[in-house]
């Protein structure tokens, strides 16, 4: 199923939290160049597209021989396009019957990690359709509360170890994956009977503040390990 899918990596110069998070230093290189040379071991280049508004984020993409998808800036300005919006207008562009996106700020997700989802997707969703779309996720056994009350258990003398708690699956924001024709059809890269592509923790860390980058870059000693 490799040939009919492409991976897709938006990236845009200016982010809400961290100025120009694309570009942090990742081991010996920047971020979005670390993501595309772990794509590029399990995917052919031409399958491979950075999605950016930037000149210099697409010179990165070209220097590594992926493609490169020239975002309209209304697409990459601040929040002035909706999430929707923004999938939409990458994914219409983007002439492969099924899409994986994936974000560059999600380092410590493994080559391995993404061939497995690949496959599941293959015999599980295109293949069986026993499920609509894909995303990885960290399976949690932790104890919640919204602002009022315990979500998952009794803060009471019923209160149940960790092991018995019910499952709640957390996004992680490193892979959604869907076909093509239902992403533009319904403006968004997953249905409504997903399946939940469980992945390491490591795997789970989403560079948001930078406290979130200084722990995955001091974690980078395990994902090589």
């Amino acid at each position: 199923m490799l040939e009919s899918l492409a991976v897709v990596i938006p990236v845009r110069l200016g982010s809400s939290r961290i100025r120009h998070k694309a570009l942090l230093p990742f081991g010996n290189m920047n971020l979005l160049e670390w993501k595309i040379r772990q794509i590029l071991e399990i995917m052919p280049p031409n399958n491979v597209f950075v999605s950016t508004e930037s000149k210099q984020l697409a010179l990165i993409a070209k220097k590594c021989g992926v493609r490169v998808h020239h975002r309209e800036r209304y697409l990459a300005i601040g929040h002035r396009a909706s999430f929707s919006e923004v999938i939409v207008g990458i994914v219409r562009d983007i002439e492969f019957a099924h899409i994986a996106w994936v974000t560059a700020v999600v380092p410590l997700m493994k080559p391995r990690e993404y061939q497995e989802a690949f496959r599941i997707y293959a015999k599980c969703v295109a293949g069986e359709r026993r499920y609509d779309s894909l995303f990885s996720a960290n399976l949690l056994k932790e104890y919640f509360w919204d602002s009022h009350k315990p979500l998952n258990y009794q803060a009471n003398r019923h209160h149940t170890i960790s092991q018995e708690l019910p499952d709640i699956f957390r996004v992680t924001n490193g892979l959604y994956m869907r076909d093509r024709e239902s992403i533009l059809k319904e403006g968004y890269f997953l249905g409504k009977n997903p399946y939940r592509f469980c992945v390491s923790k490591l795997a789970g860390i989403d560079i948001d503040e930078y406290e979130d980058y200084e722990m995955a870059r001091a974690l980078l000693s395990l994902y090589h390990g």
